[in-house]
């Protein structure tokens, strides 16, 4: 048996127990059952109250000799990211180094080094705080021309500066962060001249932004989304209490999913990450599918109230016939989501746990309190002599006109199965080979607004800088560095790289901290030191003397500066650092890391391993991951998928083949969106790359529904086509009503100012609509050729019992 079959096996009993202790709750103890949930909900919702969003782009980078370079010098060098801009702009035909300008600036160095927040958290020396204006009480002119905005103006004037504040290398991430936003308070406060625009910026403050601005717009949207979803559920039940049960519903299976992943987040279990930008749209996403749980019951429990079952049988009955299609479809979705674990990027395996666990709350919540608060409210207006027009026995009164009108489909599954089939596959392979020619893209950019606050800001780095000022590329060293030719080596780099495109480069120099430069401008400091470095060997100039005693000189560096050294090199002299300032941006840090791989050759000559790795490098390296992991993740979504299905199916009903046909929405919509993707001009992104996840998690529920019903009118009905018919009477109507509720829960996605979001909703809203035309369009004409060719084997089907069909087995 296989590992598949060998779940399934395990999976049939057990869903079966699971379904009638649900179904006897319903029936015989609903207010118990009202109870439980409202106790867990609470107590979940206490937690999901914790919950905490990770915005950091490098979030999502894969483990590797990349994001673990980056990690050793963020951590051990404390270099790159512990800095914080505040751009002084003094607009388009403004001079920021006009004397009012410039008293200003003078003032802002002064409140910052004043605070006592801020000036605990700065480093030591002179690199605490670089201004623009140093030097201009002196000389008269900048001594820091970097931080002065590229105009190719006069030197002696210039539109914006800089003012960077660098923190103190051993700083706790959580105090660097305190640190910079209240850096950003503290500019806030202050009072610019006129005509003068002085803003802060660094990591910690984009963070934030991005969180708060994230979160406040995804609680509109997810609002915007319940709203629709009422709306479509009031035309489609016309009951209040149908209506307020699925939003109940909906919210208590979003407070359990917040809940839950709180709780094997990282303050606690530690089985997952913080949420993301990308986890943080799971709350949507079970919007437009735990609507389908209360939909589906609630058609139930009336279908089984017209045919004359009270209300607790209705209740216990729901649970049990339409319950194990739920439960199918609930195993299957978190199998297609869960796929996502396997994924390089962590934050997308984490999307995937937080969205299953998600699904199977829903189910849970929905499974216990649709029925159960039915079962309660209805018997107490039989008790006080009302019934539902819709649940009086007989009634049509209730029949779902969407149900009408996809009974009128069953006529191609009834007239031509072959031409829809055939129609379908030729559709199928054009759009398959569409997808081959979708491309990856991936930038923390994508989810800043351009018109936004902070996205302006950028957009205005950018131009007067030529990009982030703080944007460094790093140069891992590993070897003997305490060798003179070692050092030698990091000085005639350092030199070098001034020729390399998109090093900064400052009066002909290339900006790079290196423990030759450090060491180097300590002796331009301090007479003594470099009195004692040049006794053994050290010059500025001309690098170090064959015979120079290196070891000697760090000592005396890390003496004097221990600050400054211990961001260049580690006491052992076998691991160091070379920082250097770039502006490559993502779109050039290819380009810029293979011109840097050049320069630091003579590294290599002289004995020392060399790696280069940066934030973007990072990024860069996220890109190539996420596009070699999509035709791995849609291929093992889709076997993984379809082997819980034939397994299922193969044991369940020894029709193993059932499996394959239920798969059939699925693999035709995955190949359909991606098709769609191309054409729309799409690119694989964190949201869209989980298109796989979507083509399993929306579309072999409905897979799975209409075979359920299928099996099941086959065994009522004389003949195959009025099986089809009912079947796309009852569950095709069901399913019309919560393609729509879930189509309309996704589709507000594209309000959001976010372009993946916007893509994201736009995708998963096609990816219901040819998950639905499949299921009611393709599936029954498969099913139909199916049971004809089982009908000329000599499969005969046993009808059951009309009138018992419905009455359910005892429970408890």
């Amino acid at each position: 048996m296989t590992v598949n079959a060998a779940v399934a096996a395990d999976t049939i009993p057990s869903m079966h127990r699971i379904l009638r202790l649900m179904a006897t709750g319903a029936q015989r103890r609903p207010g118990r059952v009202l109870l439980a949930l409202a106790l867990v909900t609470v107590a979940l919702g206490g937690f999901a109250g914790q919950q905490q969003t990770d915005t950091d782009p490098t979030a999502f980078a894969p483990e590797g000799e990349l994001a673990e370079s980056l990690e050793l010098v963020q951590d051990q060098f404390a270099a790159g990211g512990v800095s914080t801009q505040v751009i002084f702009d003094a607009g388009e035909d403004g001079d920021v180094l006009a004397p009012d300008h410039v008293a200003f600036a003078d003032e802002l160095v002064a409140a910052l080094a004043g605070d006592p927040e801020v000036s605990e958290a700065l480093a030591a020396g002179e690199r605490a705080l670089a201004s623009f204006t140093a030097g201009l009480a002196e000389s008269g002119a900048p001594m820091a021309p970097e931080l002065l905005s590229q105009d190719d103006a006069d030197a002696s004037s210039a539109r914006a500066g800089l003012v960077v504040v660098n923190l103190d290398a051993d700083l706790e991430l959580a105090d660097a962060a305190e640190a910079e936003l209240r850096v950003g308070e503290i500019v806030e406060g202050m009072d610019p001249p006129d005509g003068l625009d002085v803003e802060a910026f660094g990591q910690f403050i984009l963070n934030d932004r991005l969180e708060s601005g994230s979160e406040g717009e995804m609680s509109s949207l997810l609002g915007l989304s319940i709203l629709l979803i009422v709306g479509i559920l009031a035309l489609q039940f016309r009951t209040a209490s149908d209506v307020a049960l699925g939003l109940v519903g909906l919210l208590a299976s979003i407070t359990w999913m917040f809940g839950i992943g709180v709780l094997l987040g990282p303050d606690y279990l530690g089985v997952v990450g913080y949420f993301t930008q990308v986890s943080i749209i799971v709350p949507v996403l079970l919007v437009g599918l735990g609507v389908d749980y209360s939909i589906h019951l609630t058609s139930r429990y009336r279908e089984e109230r017209r045919h004359g079952l009270a209300a607790d049988r209705s209740a216990s009955a729901a649970v049990r016939t339409v319950g194990g299609a739920l439960a199918l479809a609930t195993v299957a979705t978190m199998l297609g989501f869960l796929t996502n674990v396997i994924s390089p990027l962590p934050p997308m395996g984490d999307f995937g746990i937080f969205t299953a666990v998600g699904v199977i709350s829903a189910f849970v919540v929905m499974g216990l309190l649709i029925p159960s608060a039915r079962n309660l409210l209805d018997t107490r207006q039989v008790r006080r002599g009302r019934t539902p027009r819709w649940a009086r026995a007989g009634s049509t009164a209730d029949v779902d006109p969407l149900g009408r009108v996809m009974a009128k489909t069953s006529v191609l599954a009834d007239r031509a199965p072959k031409a829809v089939i055939g129609a379908a596959l030729v559709v199928t392979v054009l759009a398959g080979l569409a997808a081959t020619q979708i491309r990856t893209s991936f930038s923390q950019d994508d989810f800043i607004p351009e018109e936004s606050e902070i996205g302006q800001l950028l957009t205005r780095i950018e131009t007067l800088f030529g990009g982030d000022i703080a944007e460094s590329t790093f140069v891992v060293m590993a070897g003997d560095l305490a060798d003179p030719a070692a050092l030698n080596a990091v000085a005639a780099v350092g030199a070098d790289l001034a020729d390399v495109e998109y090093v900064r480069v400052a009066g002909g120099v290339a900006q790079v901290q290196s423990p030759f430069t450090v060491l180097a401008g300590l002796a331009g400091s301090d007479a003594e030191l470099a009195a004692q470095l040049d006794e053994l060997g050290f010059s500025a100039t001309e690098g170090v003397a064959d015979d120079a005693d290196v070891a000697a000189m760090y000592e005396l560096g890390f003496s004097a500066a221990p600050a400054q050294m211990s961001t260049v090199i580690d006491p052992g002299h076998d691991l160091g650092v070379l920082s250097v300032s770039t502006q490559a941006g993502q779109d050039n840090v290819g380009d810029l890391a293979e011109s840097m791989s050049a320069a630091v050759e003579p590294l290599s000559g002289a004995g020392v391993d060399t790696r280069l790795t940066s934030e973007l490098l990072v990024i860069d390296d996220t890109l190539n991951a996420l596009a070699a992991s999509q035709a791995r993740g849609i291929a093992f979504t889709l076997v993984a998928a379809l082997a819980l299905l034939v397994s299922y199916y193969g044991i369940a009903e020894r029709r193993p083949v059932i499996g394959v046909i239920t798969m059939i929405p699925s693999v035709a919509v995955v190949a359909w969106v991606l098709g769609t993707m191309w054409l729309l001009g799409y690119s694989f992104n964190v949201l869209t790359a989980m298109v796989a996840s979507l083509g399993i998690g929306i579309g072999v529920p409905f897979g799975i529904h209409m075979t359920h019903r299928f099996l099941e009118d086959r065994r009522r009905y004389d003949t195959l086509d009025e099986a089809v018919r009912q079947t796309l009477t009852h569950t095709g109507g069901a399913m019309a009503g919560s393609a729509a509720t879930t189509a309309a829960g996704f589709g507000v996605l594209v309000f959001a100012s976010l372009v993946p979001i916007q893509q994201f909703g736009t995708i998963v809203a096609i990816t219901i609509l040819y998950s639905f035309l499949a299921a009611v369009l393709v599936q029954p004409s498969c099913l139909k050729l199916w049971a004809e060719w089982r009908a000329r084997r000599g499969d005969v089907v046993e009808l059951d019992d009309a009138d018992d069909h419905r009455v359910p087995e005892p429970v408890g």
